[in-house]
């Protein structure tokens, strides 16, 4: 199967200069359109995105940052993204981005309605559309058997040897770990895995009369280890799965090995790159400083924890309320 590689934007990424990111053969970007519903909601860079990107010959799609806490809020907000996108030739779907902590609070009923209705409205006016979302919200904020296999997925993990979850798109590093000439600061780097030249197809096919080698197995289910090798992609970058954190084996069939943190799946890594875990060694601080435009929702699955803990570990009442300059105290293992 082939990739593309691409990035997704919004106004945090300033003033682009098109002309460099031509030539960091970026093969398509998704942006930012919206967030809510009200008057004002529309990204301010979205417009001057869209040109500058077409301009130079790039694919784009969008994503509507959602704070719908109900189906009726989501028709509002489909129909809110569309009259931001209206008149905008766009060659990729058009995503709902979930992952506020307010959306997450209403339940995982409440959470896969919204997907769906969002997704389902676009689609009747005329749009592709998926789902943005990360292995944390699968496993824990949605109905996953509801959505995967069923709506297009753009899935948000970072730092991973691969897609834990079957896919189409893969934002792979985001943060202050990504760049990308052309954007000054950070920028989130993503995979759209391809059968052709225009339609985004999954990771994963099912196979049909095959069955997972089990004596391969590895590692034990419940085993702590450690990744002790980066992992190479096929852009020539390489990436590391915090080699020196701790992660407890979810599954392990083969060579693959599903690891993660809290019982929150972070990356699925084949077992040459892993190691078990010492029983003295011990659990891991790290200091964040917060970045204009992050959420507790994005630092927790940064670094595989979870957004409770976080505030619990640094007296924050209203998760919603984080500043850019904060430093967050963040304890994993």
């Amino acid at each position: 199967m082939k990739s593309k590689k691409g990035i997704d934007v919004s106004y945090a990424q300033g003033d682009i200069n098109f002309d460099k990111i031509k030539k960091s053969q970026v093969e398509f970007a998704i942006v930012r359109s919206s967030f809510g519903w009200e008057s004002g909601q529309k990204d301010d860079k979205f417009d001057r995105n869209i040109k500058g990107f077409q301009s130079k010959g790039i694919p784009c799609g969008a994503y509507h940052y959602s704070y719908a806490k109900s189906k009726e809020d989501a028709v509002k907000e489909a129909k809110y993204c569309i009259e931001c996108i209206k008149g905008k030739k766009l060659e990729l779907p058009v995503f709902i981005d979930l992952e506020n902590d307010s959306t997450a609070a209403q339940g995982k009923r409440v959470c896969t309605d919204i997907a769906k209705t969002f997704c389902d409205y676009m689609k009747k006016a005329g749009y592709k559309t998926g789902i943005y979302i990360n292995p944390n919200w699968l496993n824990n904020y949605v109905y996953k058997d509801e959505l995967l296999d069923k709506y297009t997925i753009w899935l948000a993990q970072w730092e991973s040897a691969e897609p834990a979850f079957k896919c189409a798109l893969w934002q792979y590093n985001v943060g202050g770990n990504g760049s990308i000439d052309g954007i000054s600061g950070r920028c989130d780097l993503d995979i759209m895995y391809v059968s052709d030249e225009s339609k985004p197809e999954d990771t994963k096919k099912p196979e049909t009369g095959k069955k997972p080698d089990s004596t391969k197995v590895t590692f034990k289910v419940g085993e702590e280890v450690q990744v002790i090798d980066p992992i190479n992609y096929d852009n020539g970058k390489k990436f590391i799965v915090y080699p020196n954190e701790k992660y407890t084996v979810i599954e392990s069939v083969g060579d693959r090995i599903v690891i993660g943190i809290n019982g929150q799946v972070t990356a699925a890594v084949n077992a040459k790159y892993l190691r078990r875990v010492s029983k003295d060694n011990n659990a891991k601080t790290y200091i964040y400083i917060v970045q204009a435009g992050d959420t507790l929702s994005y630092i927790a699955q940064k670094y595989g924890t979870t957004v409770e803990k976080i505030a619990k570990e640094n007296n924050i009442k209203n998760p919603d309320l984080i500043y850019g300059g904060d430093k967050l105290k963040i304890t994993v293992g």
